[in-house]
């Protein structure tokens, strides 16, 4: 099959909203984007349009590896091939393709997420990935244990809960520092913190579910209090966090408190050389 690799910057929002629809249909949990959700997760992710690629088949573009930068890690904000022409070895092509640009861009280290039953895990260990850690989607509502103190964190004391909170538990690309600033002031994000040095990021109601952004605890204790001010928060709740590391501090006290898992991802690294060549934005044809 004749087709071309080309990059994304090529196409305007509406067209990689369309195709970014396309990629990830019949996948296994919804995801269908509209201009507005499409900008938004390219912010969020900070993607980088002149290095993420597009697939072009017989005249049509039909896959899309987008691709957020910061510094040497590169993060794949998500990738897919059109339903129409899945199984055709495009998938392969494109992700060697989208690694050996980021070489040249100079990129050392790509991280990506996926669901722990996709099939995809295994193009991406053939591409060169390796599974670092299991990541899940809890949810779960939470009761008071006590009457529950909460502050509102301004940017630099958020800024220093964020980096303590990352030593223990290093926090996933969509939930890095930049990513939080980001939604604080794009978003309507809201900051809320615990005494005992948990923090949560509150992203607007959005029914049935209340959706923590990110959030953070040094130790089980500060855990359980940051729940307790989440419940006081918004009485009621039902909350849903992604991305979390299974054993945290924050895992082991959701789970205490009955949190389910509704999605297990698994996080996969790999290491490239860079190779700093002139212009990764060359088409790749065959």
């Amino acid at each position: 099959m004749n087709f071309d690799i080309v990059p994304a910057a090529n196409f305007g929002t509406d067209e990689l909203t369309a195709l970014w629809n396309r990629s990830y249909e019949d996948y296994f949990v919804p995801i269908a984007f509209d201009r507005a959700m499409f900008e938004r997760h390219v912010r969020r992710a900070q993607a980088d349009l002149g290095l993420s690629r597009v697939i072009v088949a017989g005249g049509e573009a039909c896959g899309l590896s987008l691709v957020g930068r910061r510094g040497p890690r590169a993060y794949l904000a998500g990738f897919g091939i059109a339903s129409a022409q899945r199984r055709r070895g495009l998938a392969r092509q494109l992700i060697e393709a989208q690694l050996r640009d980021l070489s040249a861009a100079g990129v050392a280290q790509v991280q990506l997420e996926v669901i722990e039953q996709n099939p995809a895990r295994q193009l991406y260990r053939q591409a060169g990935f390796v599974e670092t850690r299991t990541l899940e989607v809890l949810e779960g509502s939470f009761e008071p244990r006590a009457d529950a103190a909460s502050t509102a964190p301004d940017t630099d004391a958020l800024a220093a809960l964020h980096a303590a909170c990352t030593t223990i538990s290093r926090p996933t690309w969509r939930r890095e520092w930049p990513t939080v600033q980001g939604a604080l002031a794009h978003d309507g994000a809201a900051a809320l913190g615990a005494p005992t040095g948990g923090y949560a990021i509150l992203l607007p109601p959005a029914l049935p579910l209340h959706m923590l952004l990110d959030a953070a605890a040094p130790d089980e204790a500060s855990a359980h209090a940051l729940l307790d001010a989440l419940a006081q928060a918004r009485p009621a709740a039902r909350w849903r966090l992604v991305d979390e590391p299974e054993g945290s501090a924050l895992h082991r006290a959701m789970a205490a408190r009955g949190a389910t898992v509704v999605i297990r991802q698994i996080e996969m690294t790999v290491t490239l050389q860079p190779t700093f060549s002139s212009d990764s934005s060359r088409p790749v044809r065959s």
